[in-house]
């Protein structure tokens, strides 16, 4: 999984790029994790990003005929994640734009 961070101005934004072909994945994409023969999701293998549709098909139909994929998608993984973190991305954003703020500020102090 190719979780990226990019600068855009003063912030590190996170990114996440596809597995497949190597772009940006959006919210239409999904998480991909390799199913066990008993169904569960396999723990030995790391779990898959992909953009959309075309490169989940084109992912699994390049992975060995046995191995079996589980899908959902990014935005669901994403939110079950947060949730499960029990983080609260409001109280998050406003932390880190108080570290910023405070940042500027000793920025532009004397010295």
């Amino acid at each position: 999984m190719a979780f990226t961070l990019k600068l855009n101005d003063e912030y590190l934004l996170p990114a996440i790029v596809c597995d497949q072909c190597g772009e940006i994945v959006t919210a239409g994409g999904f998480h991909l994790s390799r199913l066990t023969p008993d169904q569960s999701i396999s723990s030995e293998q790391p779990a898959h990003q992909v953009c959309g549709e075309a490169c989940y098909e084109a992912f699994v139909s390049a992975q060995p005929l046995d191995d079996e994929w589980f899908a959902i998608p990014l935005d669901a993984y994403l939110a079950n994640l947060v949730r499960s973190l029990n983080i609260d991305p409001d109280a998050v954003l406003a932390r880190e734009q108080a570290l910023t703020a405070s940042e500027h500020t000793r920025d532009e102090g004397p010295e």
